[in-house]
């Protein structure tokens, strides 16, 4: 019996997510548990795992598809064996009867596009125009209709499809600037021309185009809102529209800390970062001062036992924000170890859903930029977030005369309707204590 594969739901929020790369094609052979098919989240991208063994009979969902979650994107099972016919809108999975060389039934794909059937085990019939076209342009031969009286693919039929295997939104951005399809070779699944080929092709140089648009024409670069930058901007708004939020702002002198940092790692032979030092210290602060560490539920205030602290993460294509759990039972030096692996894993790409959600509250460092102020946005439901800022040198009186000293800012913002400003003060004398006394972070 044929194995479904599904768009999975990474997480309570999630409702759709999008096919970035199939590791296979239709008729390899795939084993159970080994990796598939890649999907970007709301959150994360992540592999997903075969649920079976055998081969791949059919893809349903091309490479830049946006699939709402447990909608059905490819089939697996024996060769020969028979899927169901599922209409997905953009291909129809059928089985058909003994090929030439005799082989039993064989899913194939058509793609209603070009209405051409992709028939495994069938060399199409192609004149030799046609055949160099098609592979000047990536084109399957098997995925086009042909339209000669022998039954054989023209140079016309490798043209039209040209023209129409394209993305809807690749065809709209084509109209737009007035592009000739046909030009152009696709990157997608089978050819298909995407988004990026047009947007690359419309900054290289000067095409054929349908209409009168010069060279010099400025062309604005659209790119669609969806996957992680969509929840971002869902999540942002939210905040935004729900919480009060208010931001204060406080400084710290860490001389003392960074000589401790210097001292540690040299003696113990650690690699504890700056940033590791925050976070332990925010942990202890939120253990001495539970009110912050807190949320809004309905018409409740979650005060909560445990420290899950949330640490953003700045990737090429937005933020994500892993969690340390139970930060406060851990030592510097595994929060250092936590701190680095999700890290590391977040700009790989390879957080899992458990990696994320949970957090109590967030930490956000945009020292290493410069900054010396900022207003963090709540990571809804957490009551509070806190910046932190570039450590900067300046000079304070010291009896009679002067000496270098090394400070830096904090930002604090918290929900206004969790925590009341004296008390977001008093977390932030926490924090300031601990920073300019590194003697009291010994475990």
């Amino acid at each position: 019996m044929a194995i479904r594969v599904f768009m999975p739901k990474a997480g309570m929020a999630m409702e759709e997510g999008i096919v970035l790369t199939w590791f296979k094609k239709v008729g390899d052979q795939v084993e159970e548990g080994e990796p598939l098919l890649e999907i970007e989240t709301d959150k994360v991208n992540m592999e997903l795992e075969s649920p079976g063994s055998g081969v791949l009979l059919a893809i349903l969902q091309d490479e830049g598809s946006v699939v709402e979650v447990t909608k059905t994107i490819g089939w697996l099972g024996q060769p020969g064996e028979e899927i169901p016919r599922e209409d997905t809108g953009t291909h129809v999975y059928v089985t058909v009867g003994p090929g030439e060389s005799g082989s039993v039934q064989t899913a194939v794909s058509i793609n209603r596009e070009s209405a051409a059937p992709q028939i495994q085990g069938r060399k199409p019939r192609a004149t030799p125009a046609a055949r160099r076209l098609a592979a000047e342009k990536g084109l399957n031969l098997a995925g086009i209709t042909p339209s000669g009286a022998s039954g054989e693919i023209k140079l016309r039929d490798v043209l039209g499809l040209a023209a129409l295997s394209a993305t809807p939104l690749a065809k709209k951005m084509a109209a737009d600037l007035g592009m000739d399809l046909s030009l152009l070779r696709g990157s997608g699944l089978s050819g298909k021309i995407t988004e990026q080929d047009i947007l690359s092709a419309s900054r290289s140089a000067p095409l054929q185009r349908s209409t009168g648009l010069t060279e010099q024409t400025a062309l604005p670069r659209r790119i669609p809102l969806k996957g992680m930058r969509k929840r971002i901007a869902e999540r942002m708004l939210q905040s935004h529209q729900e919480a009060p939020a208010v931001t204060l702002d406080v400084e710290a002198d860490v001389t003392e800390l960074l000589e401790y940092r210097k001292n540690l790692n040299a003696r113990q032979n650690l690699k504890i970062s700056f940033t590791d030092l925050l976070l332990k210290i925010t942990a202890m602060a939120l253990t001495a001062f539970p009110p912050i560490n807190a949320c809004l539920d309905g018409e409740e205030i979650v005060y909560h036992e445990v420290v899950n602290l949330g640490v953003a993460v700045a990737l090429d294509n937005g933020l994500v924000v892993p969690v340390i759990r139970r930060a406060e039972k851990l030592s510097l030096a595994e929060i250092a170890r936590k701190a680095d692996d999700l890290a590391v894993r977040a700009r790989n790409g390879r957080l899992v859903p458990d990696d994320l959600g949970g957090g109590t509250f967030t930490v956000s460092n945009l020292g290493a930029y410069g900054i010396v102020s900022f207003t963090p946005i709540l990571n809804p439901p957490e009551a509070g977030i806190l910046g932190v800022c570039a450590v900067r040198d300046v000079v304070k009186p010291k009896g009679d005369s002067f000496e270098a000293r090394k400070v830096m800012g904090l930002s604090l913002t918290f929900d206004h309707r969790v925590v009341d400003g004296a008390q977001g003060a008093i977390f932030l004398q926490k924090v300031v204590g601990l920073l300019e006394n590194p003697h009291l972070l010994e475990d």
